[in-house]
Parts: structure tokens; sequence; C-alpha cells
């Protein structure tokens, strides 16, 4: 176990050490660098950070560039110290201490279009091509009020890139495990309109055995600004992705063989995708007002080996209108978020897709008005207050058929044989089809308080009423296994109290923050394998948990030389269940502390290196009752080299996890799922 203590005093150290460094160099002439001013659109106040009252990270298109990073979520880990974990190809992010299901706090948004599934599926994250991203906005911390009931523990906002003149850029990269990553992208524009497009593809065999994974994305964006200054955004993307998946191994094979897998090959997924958005921006005299729609598709057919098949349709419908008025000293956001997400899901019997014992369909409709007044009390002093109100509309019709009636032939120890119950179409089986609908509301408060102290200095305090309202197959069990109720009536909303207090330090070549927080959750939500049902239902559900306090703190420090520079992040949770059975139990695959920190240094004019170190303390696996192993706590190094040969020419270098350290991303009940061992990847950047 890591002493968090240590581990403040060494940040604090560093942050010290880091300004004494920076103030005079060896003949005493100071050569602190100004850092450049930015504005920070991910709170809807479009203002420096420092009249923000909210943890925020911004990630930039030069920042992009530097980091060398393959991903979203690698970028993310590296330049956000946001906690990932891998389980069969789902990459899940997660903030503010929640372990299974930790995706569905945390809303992804892209040019404003929602990333997240509307069930507990996978985000697909190679929808976002790094070199078709402008900018990153990460918002710690509830924000329920502004970006709805996904927005539990964060925000990631996304912006992609707007051609603003002409450019062209092909990157390629291979590696280790025969990846292989290839993109182009371009763009054609002048000072009121811009159109780019690209492409991406990425292929690798995987550390383990039966993870092989396949992408392919392709968008195209347009952009007008009016005479009048109103601005439109268009954008259009699509692509499909195959994933292997690859079990988690018992311990002794874990530490043995960790790139073995426990299946065979035939389990995995092929997944296919577009979206489409439009968002509109007017600004007039008393502020402005933005209208944004949105439409997105994802199918899915997924195999588990045998006889367990399935094919997942989702779409999702989105109209979001919302005005920004300006009465100095009041300023007053309001909308409307108008959601319609459906899903159908099929399952089959056979790799054909040709016996089908049941299918579904299930829909859920949002309405959401919202309301957000910011008061300037002094020049210093800013107070800031919202609401938002939530009417949601559940739907789930699902059939089953009687599966005698569903294959032609039987088999025998004589061989096939016709099946005289055979029927095309089969006759439903009343007992276990089910339809319901279940009305919600949900409501979400805020209140912050901001006093800009100096220049570079800012103190804020924030409180946050939040919720979560459950997902599809949170809520009803369509996908084949009987649950101990078709659909449950009583599970809630999660609810909880989040109180927030930070400060935020910009300063020359300077710069640091730091939050504490304390979010007390009341009715989380979890699946409980023991619950029995009745009616000849099968056993299990998710229930809500019951009381969850979680406490802890986020820390950053950035430092900016001419020819060098440091940063390091950490980020500290502790979590305990407050009731119930499991009272005194930390959370389940939670990481008490994970940090990153990097350093880099330009020898020459056109050449930059770069160290990046990772550490996750231990943590509990899958059980709620702490009683399995803990997943054991690591230090990741990785290295990177970029030369730049010639102004529109780099190439570059990366070894990741240099000294071979074996580590498990994630686990669960004895599972363990293995990190990736030591990568050697080359690439080259052509920008014209």
């Amino acid at each position: 176990m890591i002493n968090p203590r240590l581990l403040i005093l060494y940040y604090v150290a560093c942050w010290l050490g880091g300004r004494i460094l920076l103030a005079e160099d060896v003949e005493g002439t100071v050569v602190a660098q100004e850092l450049e001013s930015y504005t920070v659109i991910a709170f809807d106040f479009k203002k420096e950070t420092l009249e923000i009252p909210a943890d925020v990270t911004r990630i930039a298109r030069d920042t992009i560039d530097r980091s060398l990073a393959t991903s979203v979520p690698d970028l993310l880990q590296t330049e956000a110290n946001l906690y990932f974990s891998t389980i069969s190809g789902s990459t899940n992010v997660s903030m503010r201490g929640f372990g299974e299901g930790s995706g569905l706090r945390s809303l992804i948004l892209v040019d404003g279009q929602q990333l997240n599934p509307s069930d507990m599926g996978r985000i697909n994250w190679e929808q976002i091509p790094l070199d078709s991203v402008e900018s990153i906005e990460v918002l710690r911390g509830g924000h329920n009020v502004l970006y709805g009931d996904r927005a539990l523990a964060g925000v990631i906002k996304i912006e992609t890139r707007r051609a603003a003149g002409e450019r062209l850029n092909v990157e390629g990269r291979v590696g280790s495990f025969e990846s292989r990553q290839a993109s182009v992208s371009g763009g054609v524009g002048a000072e009121n309109w811009g159109v780019s497009a690209g492409a991406f593809h990425e292929e690798s065999d995987g550390y383990r055995d039966h993870s092989d994974s396949e992408s392919r994305n392709y968008y195209l964006t347009a952009g007008r600004t009016f005479q009048n200054g109103d601005d439109l955004d268009l954008r259009v993307g699509w692509g499909d992705t195959d994933l292997q998946y690859s079990a988690g191994l018992k311990h002794e094979t874990y530490k043995s063989d960790p790139t073995s897998s426990n299946y065979e090959g035939g389990e995995g997924s092929h997944n296919e995708y577009n979206s489409s958005s439009a968002r509109y921006e007017a600004l007039r005299e008393w502020g402005s007002w933005e209208l944004f729609t949105g439409y997105g598709e994802d199918e899915t057919n997924w195999s588990f080996g045998g006889d367990s098949f399935g094919k997942n349709q989702q779409s999702s419908y989105n109209l979001k209108p919302s005005a920004r008025i300006e009465m100095d000293p009041v300023t007053l956001v309001f909308g409307t978020d108008w959601i319609y997400e459906t899903l159908d899901f099929t399952e089959y019997l056979d790799e054909a897709h040709t016996m089908v014992p049941g299918e579904a369909e299930l829909s859920e409709s949002r309405i959401a008005p919202y309301l957000l007044v910011e008061y300037e009390l002094t020049d210093q002093w800013t107070l800031s207050a919202g609401a938002r109100y939530e009417w949601i509309r559940y739907k789930v019709d699902y059939d089953a058929y009687e599966r005698s009636q569903l294959n032609p032939f039987n088999e025998t120890n004589r061989g096939q044989r016709p099946n005289p119950f055979y029927k095309n179409p089969p006759d439903q089986d009343p007992e276990t089809s089910f339809d319901d609908v279940v009305h919600e509301e949900g409501m979400a408060a805020e209140i912050s308080l901001n006093y800009r102290v100096s220049d570079d200095l800012s103190v804020w305090f924030g409180y946050d009423r939040v919720y979560r309202n459950p997902v599809f197959d949170e809520r009803a069990g369509y996908q084949g296994y009987s649950l101990a109720e078709n659909v449950n009536q009583e599970l809630e909303a999660e609810r909880g109290d989040s109180y927030e207090l930070g400060f935020k330090f910009l300063n020359g070549a300077h710069e640091f923050s730091a939050t504490a927080f304390l979010l007390l959750m009341e009715n989380e939500i979890i699946f409980d394998g023991d619950v029995e049902g009745s009616n000849q239902l099968g056993t299990g559900l998710n229930i809500n948990l019951g009381a969850v306090n979680r406490y802890g703190g986020d820390l950053a420090y950035i430092l900016t030389h001419n020819n060098w520079g440091f940063s390091t992040r950490l980020a500290y949770v502790h979590t305990e269940m407050r009731a119930g059975e499991g009272k005194g139990y930390e959370v389940p695959l939670v990481p008490a502390i994970h940090t990153v920190s990097q350093l880099w240094w330009k020898p020459l004019e056109r050449l930059r290196l770069n160290l990046v170190h990772r550490l996750n303390d231990e943590y509990e696996g899958g059980d709620f009752d702490n009683s399995e192993a803990k997943i054991d706590a690591y230090s990741v190094y990785n290295i990177q080299a970029e030369l730049e040969c010639t102004t529109h020419a780099q190439v570059y270098m990366s070894v990741g996890n240099v000294f071979d350290k074996l580590y498990a991303e994630s686990g669960s009940y004895g599972s363990y799922y293995p990190g990736d061992g030591r990568s050697l990847s080359v690439g080259f950047k052509l920008n014209f």
C-alpha cells in the first residue's frame, strides 16, 4: 500500500523545487516563460480557467501532436491522469472512484454528440481518431445540471478540427504485436468556411492470444461563418471495428503465462457505426443562442462461442436548444435536452443467425429543461447556481420463443433427424416473454462560488446534487439470461451529494491546481447475483447498493521551460460502503492512488525526448466483501523520442513498459486481465 501522505509531500516538493530551479539559472538570470492564455468552453461560460468554479484539464492540439499517443484513452491517461481499465476489449474510464460500470458515470461528448451507448456496452473510442481532434476538456466532479445524468462523475468534451486553410496530414506507425496504424486527413478553407475529411486504419494481433483487433474510421466536417457572425458546423463519421476477446486468467496462469487466453478465438464482436451532428451558434448583443442536433447508429454482432450469439442495434436522436443571456452582472444559461434512444436486441443459437430464441425492442424518451445563473458579486467574487429536471419514459418489449420449435433437425446417436416440433415462425413463450413501461423523474442542482484572489490565483467551492438513471440492461433482463425480475420496477436512480474545494495557480511557466472532494452516494447501482426470483425466473438483479462514501483529491503541477519541462498529476480516492451487509468495505476495482508524471527535454532544436511514468496503487478485485486477493500495485515507464527532419516531416520512436513490468489492468473475482508487456513502435508524420 502506497502511503498517500508521502506521495502528497513528494508532489508538493516537486512544485517547490520547480519554482526554485526556474526562478533563476546558473548565472542568476530569470528565465520564466509566460504560458499562453486560453479560454475554457466546457463550463458553457467562455472564460479563463481561473474564473471557472470546477476542476478542468484542457488538452490543446499542440499537446496532442507532442504526446505521440495512439488513441484518445492513451492521451487522456497521460495528459489528464484519467484511470482506464480494459476487460475483453472494453475500455472504461473512471473518475471520482467508481469501479464496476464506471463508464456509465462519465459523459463523453464529441462536438456535442454523446458517445456513451444506451446500455452497459463498450464505448467506441475508435470513432475519434486523434488527428481529427482539436481539443479535449476534462471536467471532474458532478456536472448534471448542464450535461444530464451521465455527468455524475465528470465530462470529457472533445472538439474536432475545423479547417481554416489548406492542410494535409499523413501519419504511419508500426510496432510490436504486429500493430499498424495509418491515417490521412486534410482540409481546405478560408476565413469564413472550411471543409475537412480524414481516414484512419488500425490493426493489431494484441499482446495476448486471441486479442486481435482492427478498426477503420472515416469522417467529414464542414463549417461556415456567416456575415452576421453566426456559425454552422456539420460533422459526419462512420466506421467499423473487429475485436477478439481474451478472458481473464487465474492468478497462477497470469504469473506464468500472461499472454495466454482461456478463449479459443471464436469470441469477439463486429461493430459498425455512423453518426452525424449539426451545431448552429449565434452571437447577439444580449448574449448568444445555440441549436444542436445529432443522430447516431451502432450495430454490434457478438459471439461468446458455443450457442451464445447476439446482435445489438442502437440509435440515438438529440435536439438541444440553449441560450445565454448576459445582463451585467448576471448571466443566464438555459435550455432543454430532447433525447430519444432505441435498442433492438436479437439472440441467436447458431453462428449463421437462423435460430432466434428471443428478441427485444427497447426505447427511452427524455425531456430535461435546465437553468444556470452566474452572478458577479464583485470583481473578485462570482456566484453560480442552477437546476435541471428530467422526465423519462422507459419501454421494453421482449418476445421469447419455444426453443423446441427452433431447430428443424434434432441430433441423435444416428445423426440428424427431422424435428417433429419444428415451426417457422415458432410460437411465443408466454411465461418468459414480457413488456412493461417505467416512468422516472430526476433532478440535479448545483451552487458554486469562485474567488479570483489575484491575476494568477483563484479559489473555488462547489456543491452538486448528482444523479444517474439506470440504463437499459440495468433495468431489464432481455438478453437471454433470466434475472430475478424481468423488469425491475424498484430500481431507483443513483443520487448523491458532491462537495468540492479547489484552487488554481497560473504564473509564468508554472501551473498548479489542487481539488479536494467529498461524494456521498445514496443509491449506487450494482449487480447482486444472489437475488432469487419467483415464478420460475432466474437469480441475480441490479440493486441499489445503498450509502457509499468517497473522498479524495486531485493534484497537478506543470513546469514549462524553454527547452525542458516537467508535469505531474496525482489522484487519490478512498471509498467505503457505509450501510448494509457491506458496511465498512471498500468499493472494488478502484485504486486508491494513480499518478502520471512526464519529463521532457530538447537537447537539440529539432529533437524532443520524453519520459512518462505511471503508477497505480493496489486495489480490490470484483468482490464486494473484500475477500479476494488485491490487484498488485505497479509502476510503468515509457520513453519517446521525436526528430523533426524538416519543417514538414517528423519521425518518432516510442517504447512502452520499458522494464517489461507484469501488471494487471483489471481483475474480477479471481480473474486477472494483463496489461501489455514491453512494446516498440516507430512512425512518421507529414504535415503540409
